[in-house]
């Protein structure tokens, strides 16, 4: 088998290494797997689940893939076994980006330059307002049209018109931004990607420097401001650090809200909850995290280990896969159905260990106040019947393609 993955090279099967155990290999490529066709990208991943707890693919250079909650925590905590330094799968496909690219302890003196931007007072203080306030002003927009493609019109915009406000940047130029992000996850040629990259290096070096010479309170700021640390060793840390705030505020918090307008858009009975219990909204955001695993990540095995009859060896790579975690049925019975009343439950959607996601509260609370806002707001949605059903990708990060929606239907 020959396929093709988003990048638009052909990705052949590596042989197979001696130390891999042949009962753990499977045909699997987390880009483009088996079944994604039918629009459901967690059906199609949960196939793995079918076979060896950690397996093999001798797909994108070869690695390992860990699939259970349980492995999935192990592998976030231990970073002394696992390294981030090699981040994306395959190997030299992501460029350097404190602090996510780098182990403890150089990962602790990048973190801490970010901490203070996205810490939850701050967000809640500082950022809850505004929130709201274009999550409000996009549901009235919708509400008077009866239908909406959800993706285009409100879960890719919101997020982003927040982010975006958050950290300082011209909503004017969404469309250029997008592009950068888009063509950076592999959604275009090699050469796309490479000059996505190099587009974001350069707008982000310059605008270091602007903020540098005209500061303000936002996170970029006091990147710019790192060169003036006793700490501060080239230029290339601070652009790598606004790249990591740059990409990782395209598409996560607009995948969450997708995945969860699609669970409520397929169950008007939790929309009708939402609308009655409102208390219960902090439980269903986190229940709605806990299903929607979105992250595929790698790490570098910096060690020989061996786990659940899986001999990895240093250098190997490792995907780990948190699109999995949150539909492990070991760990959640009954994995893929939303149960507001669930129960508080540990999750691995965000991470865990060192590299736990540092713009957690920010996703949390757009995700809460989307919940809010849109039960208060608006009628019952449900799925159009006269459209294209739900459609969801794969890659590193998984997200809705498309969800058309109706409520004077």
């Amino acid at each position: 088998m020959n396929q093709t993955g988003p990048a638009g090279v052909a990705d052949a099967p590596c042989e197979i290494p001696a130390h891999v155990d042949p009962a753990l290999v499977v045909d699997f490529d987390y880009r483009q797997p088996e079944g994604i066709e039918e629009g459901d990208v967690y059906r199609a991943y949960a196939r793995l689940h079918r076979g060896p707890d950690i397996a093999w693919t001798p797909r994108h250079g070869g690695h390992w893939i860990a699939m259970r909650a349980e492995d999935i925590k192990w592998i976030q905590e231990s970073w002394e076994l696992f390294s981030n330094t090699e981040k994306s799968v395959p190997k030299g496909q992501m460029p350097p980006m404190p602090p996510i690219t780098f182990d403890p302890p150089d990962h602790s003196r990048y973190r801490a330059v970010l901490n203070p931007y996205f810490a939850k007072r701050r967000i809640e203080e500082g950022y809850q307002p505004k929130s709201r306030a274009v999550i409000v002003e996009l549901i009235e927009g919708l509400k008077p049209k009866g239908a909406c493609e959800f993706v285009s019109e409100f879960s890719f915009v919101a997020p982003l018109m927040i982010f975006w406000d958050f950290v300082n940047l011209p909503y004017d130029r969404r469309e250029q931004f997008l592009g950068w992000g888009r063509q950076a996850a592999g959604y275009g040629t090699a050469e796309e990607r490479v000059a996505a990259f190099r587009a974001v290096h350069d707008y982000l070096a310059e605008l270091l420097d602007q903020r540098l010479e005209d500061p303000g309170d936002d996170v970029f700021t006091g990147i710019s401001q790192w060169r003036e640390n006793p700490r501060f060793r080239h230029r290339d840390e601070i652009v790598g650090m606004a790249e990591l705030v740059f990409f990782g505020g395209q598409d996560t918090v607009a995948s969450q809200m997708g995945f969860a307008m699609q669970r409520l858009a397929e169950r008007p009975e939790l929309q009708q909850r939402l609308k009655d219990d409102p208390d219960i909204i902090p439980a269903a955001t986190e229940e709605l995290l806990r299903r929607h695993g979105l992250s595929n990540t790698g790490r570098l095995v910096r060690q020989d280990v061996e786990r659940k009859g899986a001999a990895m060896k240093a250098g190997d790579m490792v995907l780990v896969m948190n699109s999995l975690s949150g539909i492990d049925e070991r760990a959640y019975p009954d994995a893929f159905t939303v149960d507001f009343d669930r129960g508080p439950v540990p999750h691995n959607s965000l991470g865990n260990g060192p590299h736990k996601c540092v713009g957690q509260h920010l996703g949390r609370m757009e995700l809460r106040i989307m919940l809010e806002e849109w039960s208060r707001r608006m009628p019952i949605v449900r799925l159009d019947p006269g459209k294209p059903a739900p459609r969801s990708h794969a890659g590193p990060v998984i997200g809705m393609s498309h969800l058309h929606l109706c409520w004077d239907c």
